[in-house]
């Protein structure tokens, strides 16, 4: 089932709330036409800063931000200048809906973008022209080269389509815009950087990057990859907001670079079948995802990262995908990031079916489309109008990523316990009851528990396997998800409820991360490990803290978004806590220079050697560190178990 995330109640606010010069042109209907042109750009925006006491003074000047990108070959020299956008109210630059790919066709795999025109831009009426090296520049920095192309990276480009409560929410409110052209990222950065050889010229080209002059200091890097099950997000959702994250780090002494990407989802990046693997073009929302982190290794110096200090950090399906990162190429990184933070799952969490899973579902789009009779139907669904395709490639149907021999060579499992993982240091946790997220409901006996873990998509248990693991999680209240309720039940929801919660929640996320800690640390790599205990603002007791629910304290997000902080001074303050340490981690590979009193120490993960999670709790000065064996033989045995 797709996952339960919190219901979005308060998101059409957002337009007189959150944004400055936002226009509700958009369509409910997705649009895959480039040329409608949204003014989006104010979700990076907020009229007022946190608070006046720790706001930063406004930017003293009045010129918008550039970064110039050479991009040289033996026959021609063409210079690329982004336009941004300048947050004096958090003295940030924002480079927004840069395009990382060329555009890809429909199930082919994306390629890296080295060259630009100014049409490239999703916001291209505003872009500029081209000109000449003799041409007058009217932007405050002139580019040299024999071709000059203005990049209008002022607001978000075209988000991915894709299907779920989130996205619908955003696109009938007018906050995004969706086309299948939407391979682009978005950079957040601080105004400082502007007076460091950034504002010069880097040359660039697809083998890498040149430089003629000596780095002054570069600041760490942090990739921000959604979740949404693989079937959903986008970077312009205001619940991604970095500029809070970003400005907590700088107010604490460790400025990073921030920068979110779009991929494909759902169908157009995850379908499979016989026809999609003799392509190659399998796990596309993978590929573009590792396709923009060259992007941000061989580019993100000209905007005053490191590209040797790169975090890639994602939650659910965001950091099942910094997960696959972890196993893809045998572990071999290729020295595209050197950490990993991963909020509420990792590889081993989601279903690594086969093709042979995925085949019902592409045969029945086929058939939807009328591409039955084609004599090559993965052409033929290539072809078919956007408009034909978008509703029929959904209708219930859910794609994750697969074993396709290639991307995803075994069941990361495996790689995991065998071994064959990049091993970098990671910073990673899950919250306290996960499981109210993945169970389900209507749940009274323990032959519906079991034929419900057989049916799972989420899990691949057989009878056997599921009446073991159904003894290690005895139908007691007391002990059942949401967790610390006591003997309190829900009858409306089923008498064994908390029980297939507590299992639910192990098998997705608790079970996996505790693996992926073991192993990673018997590398002698640093691993921070984590349990969120704070729910989600005005959250009832029957959900408890859910999936999703540490994501606006980590964005330390207070604006009226989904699941906000609210005004609330002890949440705002664990929000700045929280920020604080991610960005810490990102910059020493230590969550600890965070630089508030009264916390206690967060110990790196010695399996063997009292094994321990820092448990996040509100007032932030509650917070603890606990043992990491709660649930021992159940999460043992799901972890034995081979998926």
């Amino acid at each position: 089932m797709a996952t339960t995330r919190p219901t979005p109640r308060r998101l059409t606010a957002l337009t007189t709330l959150l944004l400055l010069g936002l226009s509700s042109s958009a369509s409910a209907l997705p649009n895959n036409n480039n040329n409608n042109n949204n003014n989006n750009a104010g979700l990076q925006l907020r009229a007022n800063p946190p608070s006046s006491s720790t706001s930063p003074s406004p930017s003293s000047s009045p010129s918008p931000p550039t970064v110039t990108l050479i991009s040289s070959s033996q026959d021609s020299q063409e210079s690329t200048v982004f336009i941004g956008r300048a947050l004096p109210e958090f003295a940030q630059d924002l480079f927004l809906g840069i395009k990382y790919a060329d555009e890809p066709r429909r199930f082919t795999s994306s390629t890296l973008k080295t060259r630009y025109e100014a049409s490239d831009s999703d916001n291209a009426s505003n872009a500029g022209t081209s000109a000449s090296s003799t041409s007058t520049s009217t932007t405050p920095q002139q580019a040299s080269g024999k071709n000059v192309v203005y990049y209008n990276a002022t607001q978000y480009g075209y988000d991915c389509p894709g299907y779920g409560s989130d996205e619908t929410t955003l696109v009938n409110a007018g906050l995004t815009r969706l086309s299948e052209n939407c391979l682009s990222l978005n950079v957040v950065r601080p105004a400082t950087v502007t007076k460091s050889k950034t504002q010069t010229q880097t040359k660039v080209t697809g083998a890498g990057i040149q430089d003629n002059e000596e780095d002054e200091e570069l600041l760490p890097v942090m990739i921000w990859i959604f979740g949404g099950g693989w079937m959903q997000g986008a970077t312009s959702d205001p619940r991604y907001n970095m500029s809070y994250i970003l400005h907590q780090g700088a107010l604490n002494g460790k400025p990073v670079v921030g920068v979110s990407i779009n991929y494909r989802v759902a169908a157009f990046g995850f379908l499979d079948s016989k026809e999609v693997m003799e392509s190659g073009n399998t796990n596309l929302g993978l590929r573009d995802q590792r396709v923009a982190m060259r992007w941000v290794k061989e580019n993100i110096r000209a905007f005053g990262g490191d590209p040797e200090k790169i975090t890639i950090w994602g939650e659910s399906a965001g950091a099942y995908s910094v997960g696959a990162h972890l196993v893809t190429n045998d572990g071999n990184n290729e020295g595209l990031f050197r950490a990993a933070i991963m909020e509420s799952g990792n590889a081993v969490g989601p279903p690594w079916n086969g093709t042979e899973w995925y085949q019902p579902m592409y045969d029945q789009i086929v058939n939807k489309t009328n591409c039955t009779t084609a004599s090559d139907t993965l052409e033929c669904l290539c072809e078919v109008p956007f408009e034909t395709f978008y509703p029929l490639a959904y209708n219930g149907l859910e794609w994750f990523g697969t074993i396709d021999g290639t991307f995803i060579k075994e069941k990361p499992q495996i790689s995991i316990t065998e071994g064959r993982f990049a091993k970098v240091p990671i910073l990673h946790g899950t919250n306290t009851d996960e499981g109210t997220s993945f169970g389900t409901t209507g749940t009274n006996t323990d032959e519906q528990c079991i034929e419900q873990l057989i049916a799972s998509k989420r899990w691949v248990l057989d009878r056997d396997q599921a009446t073991h693991l159904l003894g290690l999680y005895p139908n007691i209240s007391a002990i059942g998800c949401p967790y610390g309720w006591g003997n309190v039940t829900w009858p409306s929801r089923g008498y064994q409820y908390k029980r297939y919660a507590s299992m639910a929640g192990d098998l997705c996320m608790v079970a996996p991360r505790r693996l992926l800690s073991t192993q990673m640390a018997q590398y002698e790599r640093e691993v921070y490990a984590y349990r969120w205990d704070v729910a989600a603002l005005n959250q009832t007791n029957v959900i408890g803290v859910q999936h999703f629910a540490e994501i606006p304290f980590v964005f330390a997000n207070p604006d009226q978004t989904i699941t906000p902080l609210g005004a609330n001074p002890a949440r705002l303050a664990l929000g700045n806590l929280a920020a604080r340490m991610w960005t810490a981690f990102v910059t020493d590979l230590d969550p600890n220079g965070h630089g508030v009193k009264n916390i206690p120490q967060w110990p790196r993960y010695t399996p063997g050697q009292n094994p321990s999670n820092f448990v996040f709790r509100l007032p932030r000065t509650e917070s603890y560190v606990e043992e990491d064996t709660y649930r021992a033989e159940g999460i043992e045995y799901i972890n034995s178990i081979a998926r």
